[in-house]
């Protein structure tokens, strides 16, 4: 369970949003929200501190008797957002894609990236373009060769359990088109069954031949009308990903529609224990 929420604020209609998925996410969980605001140079600290205030005074309504609160970091953003994480003993951390970059995706992307690769706990990333208001139905669970693939799985689960309704499409992607490949990929889908059976989750299987996990995981995404997709930092690092797209994380946060949670291979503050 979830006892504190990060959320980076930097004023822009995106963040938010993100701000109003955090709420959300804290009444399900009965966690506490702390936004963060990075002063940069140029800023006014006095109408910062007046605009946290009010989104304190428009939030507080709407929690469930838990608290928000506001900090100022100073340096650069994903630093300043990864220290105040350790700081508050955060779990999650909520943010926008696109902030005062504007709507440049790329170089948004590249933003959040940075943010994500600094985390030391999961990070929510949300588009200002997603319906926040439509309860969050359909997760999907991406399962590749990695080794690391299913340290996903208890973050996905906790969300599932948040929202009575969701269910959980595991995505079986083969990147390579040895037998033995994927028939790891195969052992590893069987697993996650064992593990959401376990957990009474409801879920759905599907495989499919990828030659870039990123694109098939989004088309996938697209076709079932996803509301939520769960992915670690990396990946497999094939030819195509990694020459012409970069990063796996960076290349779903450039190129999703849907709400990311990327999950770090070694957490902090993990919501499963």
């Amino acid at each position: 369970m979830l006892s504190e929420i990060l959320v980076g604020i930097d004023f822009s209609s995106t963040s938010e949003r993100a701000l109003h998925l955090a709420v959300d996410i804290a009444n399900r969980t009965n966690a506490n929200i702390c936004m963060v605001w990075v002063e940069v140079a140029g800023d006014s600290r006095e109408e910062a501190i007046k605009r946290l205030e009010k989104l304190v005074e428009t939030c507080t309504p709407l929690m469930l008797g838990k608290q928000v609160s506001y900090l100022i970091a100073e340096g650069k953003v994903a630093t300043a957002l990864s220290n105040a994480v350790i700081k508050r003993k955060a779990n999650l951390m909520v943010i926008g894609t696109h902030g005062k970059s504007g709507f440049d995706e790329t170089f948004a992307g590249a933003n959040a990236y940075k943010t994500i690769a600094n985390s030391s706990v999961p990070v929510l990333t949300v588009r200002e373009m997603f319906d926040f208001d439509k309860a969050l139905e359909k997760i999907i669970l991406p399962i590749d060769s990695t080794a690391d693939t299913r340290q996903k799985v208890p973050w996905t689960i906790e969300f599932a359990k948040m929202f009575p309704n969701a269910e959980i499409y595991v995505l079986g992607l083969f990147s390579f088109k040895s037998n033995d490949m994927k028939n790891i990929v195969k052992s590893y889908v069987n697993s996650v069954e064992t593990l959401l059976d376990k957990n009474r989750m409801k879920f759905n299987v599907e495989y499919r031949d990828s030659e870039n996990s990123t694109i098939t995981t989004i088309d996938y995404a697209k076709e079932i009308k996803a509301d939520l997709i769960v992915i670690m930092k990396e990946q497999e690092k094939t030819f195509t990903n990694m020459l012409f797209l970069g990063p796996y994380a960076l290349q779903m946060i450039n190129l999703s529609p849907f709400p990311v949670l990327v999950v770090p291979s070694k957490q902090i503050n993990d919501a499963g224990r």
